[in-house]
């Protein structure tokens, strides 16, 4: 793995055989097909890749490619820094590191390819030989030019999930859809997910927001936020090898303690059990 930039590393291998890697201090890695064949097994569920293939790898060892055809991968390494403020940056990826959670919480972690929209996918696939063309050439701004790159490949990935999260569910308001979507790629700013703050966005009176909630949600505004960021504790607790204190804070729980105590409340098991429950 090549650690060309402290808040990412990129891979390009060649498997006959499937090989356990070693993929320490990251949150997930994407992987691109360059050619080959063979199935991508996840919790036993098998799908079928090929060239162009693209695929979402969480940080726990819960997967593996039956390879049937010598196969040549390419590996992008998303690092936690790659999600902190970086006043000498020109993106600000602490609001990336929100978009990150979101895909964390929402997407399903199966088997299968990581985007279902045909013109996504080509436009996805233009910005990884992008990012391969950079990583060939090497030359001083070439880690620049990769690191921007990536931030309109998780904006892609984040509104394939999004699609995902909201096929099932019919709202009539589409003002409420973007206020949905506003809270999720939020979910870890406090002041932008306050109601006065909410309500002064979407341009409704503070005393009626509850209601108007509740009415398209049939649930409380509170226990939405709450359960959403307890989905999002689940998924890392399961698929990375984050530290719970680290989780808790991160999500604005108090502790972790704290964080355990609603996870207990809400899905019946603790962050440790859920974390046990996949590794063993």
């Amino acid at each position: 793995m090549d650690v060309i930039h402290e808040t990412f590393a990129i891979e390009i291998a060649e498997y006959k055989e499937w090989q356990d890697r070693s993929r320490k201090n990251n949150f997930f890695e994407l992987v691109y097909i360059l050619d080959g064949k063979g199935f991508h097994s996840v919790n036993c569920i098998d799908y079928p890749y090929r060239e162009n293939g693209i695929f979402l790898l969480p940080t726990a060892k819960c997967h593996k490619y039956i390879i049937e055809q010598t196969t040549r991968f390419v590996f992008v390494r998303f690092m936690g820094s790659y999600f902190l403020s970086n006043p000498n940056s020109t993106v600000d990826y602490s609001n990336w590191f929100s978009r990150l959670n979101f895909i964390m919480g929402n997407h399903n972690h199966l088997s299968g390819e990581l985007i279902d929209d045909p013109d996504d996918k080509k436009q996805l696939k233009r910005l990884l030989d992008v990012i391969l063309y950079e990583y060939n050439r090497k030359d001083i701004c070439s880690a620049f030019v990769i690191q921007n790159t990536l931030v309109s490949v998780l904006a892609i990935i984040c509104r394939n999930v999004q699609q995902r999260a909201w096929d099932r569910r019919i709202f009539n308001d589409e003002k409420f859809v973007e206020l949905l979507n506003f809270i999720s790629f939020n979910i870890l700013d406090q002041e932008k997910l306050s109601v006065k703050f909410l309500a002064n966005k979407f341009h409704l009176s503070e005393t009626y927001f509850s209601e108007y909630f509740k009415r398209n949600a049939s649930e409380r505004f509170q226990d939405y936020v709450l359960k959403s960021k307890l989905r999002i504790a689940q998924s890392r607790a399961k698929l990375t090898d984050s530290p719970m204190q680290e989780i808790a804070l991160e999500l604005g729980f108090t502790d972790s303690s704290h964080l355990n105590r609603m996870m207990k409340k809400h899905f019946g098991k603790g962050m440790r059990e859920i974390r046990k429950e996949i590794q063993g």
